[in-house]
């Protein structure tokens, strides 16, 4: 799918506080950040991405044999990346995302006789006069970008500088990835990841209150009234908002 970037459609991220660099001016001479009016962009997904939130990273740059992305994916409102997102990547609201994060989406066959590129590379210059009819079939059928999605990753979730995520994972709200971790399986809510493979350090909260952050889903609520009160502790924010607190409806775009 391609989608042409229009001045109204830069002035309708501007007027809704959708950022392409931090805190940027209005569209000028057709330019909004590191978009440009007249500049085509192509989707492999389709996305929605909500007002007041921060997409800084640019254009996205997979491992080699990955999928090239235009830089904007499905993303909820209060939330910014420094780095540079695929367009299959959901990210929901209030989540914080540090420079470098990259994804494992560039694979090479594993149940073949060989894991090497003269598999599915056959016009390489080192491989290509080797090739047999065989090879080509092979190639023609195989897709380094491989069969999984890219990751879900629900609300208030802060992902730190230089870590590297596996396709086809969840990354529960609340959760935190420590800086230069590689997280290959799901992170359960309001879980502390970090490492290589990433492991469970510790929760932010007792599983009782983590239980009824999740039910509370306060994220849905209206940011006035969720941090209206004294105090931010989550019990008494909880107290506060209570069933009646009124829902939040941010305007949208779906491209």
């Amino acid at each position: 799918m391609e989608v042409e970037v229009t001045d109204e459609l830069l002035a309708s991220f501007h007027q809704n506080t959708i950022l392409l660099s931090y805190n940027n001016p209005a569209p000028s001479e057709g330019r909004y950040g590191w978009l440009k009016s007249g500049q085509r962009l192509r989707f492999r997904h389709s996305i929605t991405i909500e007002q007041n939130c921060g997409l800084y990273g640019g254009p996205y740059a997979p491992f080699v044999g990955g999928h090239p992305s235009c830089g904007l994916c499905t993303m909820g409102s209060f939330s910014y990346s420094y780095s540079p997102l695929p367009d299959g990547l959901i990210v929901g609201r209030y989540c914080s995302i540090s420079t470098g994060l990259k994804f494992i989406d560039s694979h090479h066959p594993i149940q073949s006789l060989t894991t090497s590129a003269f598999l599915f590379r056959p016009s390489n210059n080192l491989f290509k006069e080797y090739i047999t009819p065989s090879i080509r079939a092979f190639a023609s059928s195989f897709s380094t970008a491989g069969e999984k999605k890219y990751p879900v990753i629900a609300h208030d979730v802060w992902i730190g500088a230089n870590c590297t995520l596996g396709l086809g994972i969840s990354i529960g709200s609340g959760a935190i990835i420590a800086a230069n971790s590689t997280v290959t399986g799901d992170v359960p809510p309001y879980a502390i990841v970090g490492g290589n493979p990433a492991k469970i350090i510790r929760f932010r909260f007792d599983f009782e209150t983590i239980a009824k952050l999740i039910a509370s889903q306060w994220w849905t609520h209206d940011p006035k009234t969720i941090f209206s009160g004294e105090t931010l502790n989550p019990e008494d924010v909880l107290r506060s908002i209570g069933d009646a607190s009124p829902a939040f409806h941010p305007w949208s775009v779906t491209l």
